[in-house]
């Protein structure tokens, strides 16, 4: 079983200083991923470990100051969905 922990991401944009929790196994994994997938306006400033992950759902908001960009598949908001 995988020992998974939470790490405070640090990151600037724009000279503001933001800060992102993002679950992962090592801070490399998590500095790998952030680097991976970040915009490439924003910068990785530092990673702290906080503790271990309690491996709850977590529900991701659609912010404006997410460091990564949107995900290419939307919900259809003009339709019912439900509908069959």
């Amino acid at each position: 079983m995988l020992e998974m922990f939470k790490y405070h991401l640090h990151w600037k944009h724009d000279g503001k200083m933001y800060v992102d929790e993002l679950p992962g196994t090592s801070v490399t994994d998590v500095v790998d991923y952030f680097n991976d997938n970040k915009r490439s306006d924003v910068s990785l400033v530092r990673v702290e470990l906080v503790g271990a992950d309690e491996g709850g759902v977590r529900e991701f908001v659609c912010s404006p100051n997410s460091p990564f960009s949107p995900l290419i598949a939307r919900r259809r908001l003009d339709r019912d969905e439900d509908a069959r």
